[in-house]
């Protein structure tokens, strides 16, 4: 097991470097942003708990971690008028876990003005990326779940497009030790085509994290934590940490802190839950006036 481990480290530290070299500037920038609000509550600390379609984008292993199929329904109100959407269906459960997705965002109003400055623009124009995916998820071993997922990535600027082709590799291991779950994911390995002159670089991410159901009890439930080491090429490393408790039988607290981050600190959010059906919002303040995010999400489990 050790030495399974090991090789898997040094798979990803390979690719790192490879995509780093290779690299200079990073683009579909939509490729960063979390898709669900149980995951923007807990400051993105996600990776080693995902359990429905949402872990098409935060781990694909999770999907074997499921005991049902899920639907999720993600709105982003991000800033600066910025929409961002998110779709996932998991469509089978089991010994096989697949899942399709849609991640897309949506940027209006966008001046458009001639070769020389002026002071009002000639005209708006907007900006279209979205990333289709389809995941699959399978236990390897006892506890060892592996997931991958393939993405089709389409970007769309004025008059230029382009397109390419990624994928994901995650691990996830539950009962790391007792109530302790880790999870590994590098994310958006591949390439675009030119746009225009240019090929856009990808956001390589690297993120490994632990969860642990709390011993204790509060209100007759035991409160989650989880904190998830996150490495954006070309940013300095992240900290996310994350606490989530279940009040009651329908009702879910959120809370989460980034270190690291220059835009970004605190998160906060809750979850309510009706039979099949949870509603989850969250709620992220960005210093520097740039503004705030509310995030909406509904997961329907079949």
């Amino acid at each position: 097991m050790r030495k399974l481990l090991f090789l898997l480290f040094m798979i990803f530290m390979f690719l790192l470097n490879l995509n780093a070299q290779e690299a200079g500037r990073t683009g579909l920038a939509f490729l960063k942003i979390g898709v669900d609000a149980r995951a923007a509550g807990m400051a993105d600390a996600s990776t080693s708990i995902a359990r429905d379609a949402a872990s098409t984008y935060w781990n694909p292993a999770g999907l074997a971690m499921t005991n049902a199929n899920t639907i999720v329904l993600t709105h982003n109100s991000w800033l600066q008028d910025v929409n961002h959407e998110f779709i996932a269906v998991q469509m089978f459960n089991g010994r096989h876990n697949i899942a399709v997705s849609l991640n897309m965002i949506f940027v209006s109003g966008i001046a458009l003005r001639n070769d020389r400055a002026t002071e009002l623009p000639v005209g708006e124009t907007s900006a279209h990326n979205l990333a289709f995916a389809g995941s699959y998820a399978t236990t390897i071993f006892k506890d060892w779940r592996i997931g991958a997922q393939v993405k089709y990535l389409y970007e769309k600027y004025y008059l230029e497009s382009a397109d390419g082709f990624a994928f994901d590799v995650g691990l996830m291991l539950d009962q790391l030790i007792q109530d302790v779950t880790w999870g590994l994911v590098l994310q958006n390995i591949g390439s675009m085509t030119k746009l225009r002159n240019e090929s856009t670089s990808l956001p390589l991410i690297f993120r490994t994290g632990l969860s642990y159901l709390l011993p204790w009890q509060l209100l007759e439930s035991r409160p989650l934590v989880a904190a998830d080491l996150l490495y954006n090429e070309g940013a300095q490393g992240r900290l996310n940490l994350g606490l989530e408790y279940d009040f009651y039988s329908y009702l879910t607290l959120r809370t989460g802190y980034v270190i690291g981050s220059e835009t970004m600190t605190f998160t906060a959010g809750l979850g309510f839950d009706y039979g099949p059906l949870t509603i989850s919002y969250a709620f992220v303040p960005f210093q520097y006036d740039l503004g705030n995010s509310h995030r909406f999400s509904l997961v329907w489990s079949l």
